[in-house]
């Protein structure tokens, strides 16, 4: 079996200060066909679970262009473009004997001039294989469906679990859909409940963790081939934004109906319940400092790179050091002046820094600091929360003064595993507090060993207060803005 792969990702923050042009890709790599897909570095990302099951099955398999930037504002339109059609070179020069296509994107990618850059890919990559080829889509879970979306993919797909721990078996799931359909043991048909609500809905925590176990179940019963939950992305302002529940049956479109209807009153009815409590800077300082002993783990959640925001945002740090609260971590402060100014200084030496409060408004005002610089890093890494394998952190400097240790580096990136930190010459576990700029996909790192996680819901950019975001073009009633129950439902889309 002939097979093409490629994954061009971009988690789209409508409202983030910070532009996105090619360079932004350009910083984690970007892969091209006739590059060797075994390279050391090479950013297949989740690609990387389509050749290792292509391999494995002994296909042949050309992964095209792999690219994906941090989250930010829409690319600019002419990198998009040339993005997307450096993706569609690729696969003419594969089509001759092609079997299927896979694609992994995000589900929320904007472009200038482009409001659905899923849909706008698949529907070239259509154009070029014809109406039967099958090819199939990978998603991040927060992912925007749009009817464009269903229309041209075969298989629409998403991981399930927050954090992102599964897309290998998604991925090996995916394609094995797509192989099934090309022997014609398989004809999927989907049906798509949309859900009118945003949220971040965590899925190791009830009921999020039951509603995802049953969709698991689900897909053991005869007919059944895939149930999505995409949790959709609170931060894109487009018409069709919000959560939905996408059901893949073998050419039995009555059964996907209902199953995305049945599934998707449940989760809706979870909307509140899923989201996980959130507390202020001050109560959840509190709460930190009488947790057990231990290394207490702070969720800076509103400065979240992995959304879009600055990773430089102050007003944590600030209020630490108000109270004189020691004895603390900070990762990662995305600071190239400051990082400059350290790298310039050298190891062990002493200076004043202007630490973050740069990026934009939601960013809060630089910390004037004096501190002592503890380590200097070119060339530390973190393993990835989508494929383990290791990702750049750029430079990096650890710095110390008042009684708090910040990790600065330059390139923006959310923290993932303890060992990240500790590449950076920091030592998390002998702290009383570490705070991470991430919302959620820390926590497959640090839970095990953590005396306590605390989600802090900080004044910044993916704060949780969604009305006051300046939402111009999303379908409204949604919820939270709007009160609304069950009965305002839309109806479920069958393709």
């Amino acid at each position: 079996m002939k097979v093409f792969a490629a994954y061009l990702a971009h988690e789209t923050n409508s409202f983030s200060p910070l532009p996105t042009d090619l360079d932004s890709f350009r910083e984690l790599g970007i892969h091209r066909a006739g590059m060797d897909p075994e390279a050391a570095g090479n950013p297949l990302k989740v690609a990387a679970g389509f050749y290792a099951e292509a391999r494995r099955r002994g296909d042949d398999i050309t992964v095209g262009l792999c690219a994906h930037a941090q989250p930010s504002q829409p690319t600019r339109q002419a990198d998009y473009e040339q993005l997307r059609d450096a993706l569609l070179d690729d696969l003419r020069g594969a089509l001759d004997g092609l079997d299927m296509v896979l694609l992994m994107m995000h589900g929320s990618m904007l472009a200038e001039g482009c409001d659905d850059c899923e849909a706008d890919v698949l529907a070239h990559v259509r154009n070029l294989v014809g109406p039967d080829l099958p090819v199939g889509l990978l998603l991040d879970l927060h992912c925007n469906i749009s009817p464009a979306m269903l229309r041209h993919a075969t298989v629409i797909k998403a991981c399930k679990e927050y954090p992102h721990t599964d897309f290998d078996a998604r991925a090996r799931e995916l394609y094995d859909i797509c192989a099934r359909v090309v022997t014609g043991d398989a004809r999927p048909v989907m049906a798509f409940q949309p859900l009118p609500m945003f949220g971040l809905f965590q899925t190791a925590r009830q009921p999020m963790r039951g509603l995802v176990d049953h969709a698991l179940a689900l897909e053991q019963q005869p007919g059944v081939l895939s149930i999505t939950l995409a949790h959709g992305f609170p931060w894109s302002d487009v018409a069709y934004s919000g959560a939905g529940v996408i059901a893949v049956t073998d050419n039995d479109p009555v059964l996907a109906a209902e199953i995305a209807a049945d599934t998707g009153r449940t989760f809706f009815a979870q909307r509140q319940a899923g989201q996980v409590p959130l507390d202020g800077i001050d109560p959840c300082l509190d709460r930190a400092l009488a947790a057990p002993p231990g290394t207490v783990v702070i969720a800076d959640m509103s400065d979240n790179p992995g959304g879009g925001a600055g990773s430089d945002s102050t007003f944590i740090l600030q209020r630490v050091l108000e109270r004189g609260i020691g004895n603390c971590l900070f990762a990662y402060f995305w600071d190239p002046a400051a990082l400059d100014a350290a790298f310039a200084a050298g190891e062990s030496a002493t200076l004043a820094l202007a630490i973050g409060g740069k990026a934009g408004p939601d960013s809060g005002q630089p910390v004037e600091l004096q501190v002592t610089v503890r380590a200097l890093r070119t060339e530390a890494t973190q393993a990835h929360i989508a494929d383990g394998e290791p990702t750049a952190l750029g430079r990096t400097a650890l710095v110390s003064g008042a009684g708090v240790d910040i990790i600065l580096n330059d390139i923006r990136q959310q923290p993932f595993t303890p060992e990240g930190l500790q590449a950076c010459g920091a030592r998390p576990w002998d702290k009383r507090l570490v705070v991470v700029k991430s919302s959620h996909h820390f926590h497959a790192g640090f839970h095990q060993r953590a005396a306590a996680i605390i989600h802090c819901d900080a004044p910044g950019l993916l704060n949780a207060d969604a009305r006051a975001r300046p939402y111009t073009a999303i379908r409204r009633p949604v919820w939270p803005l709007d009160d609304i129950d069950e009965t305002a439902l839309p109806p479920v889309m069958t393709c």
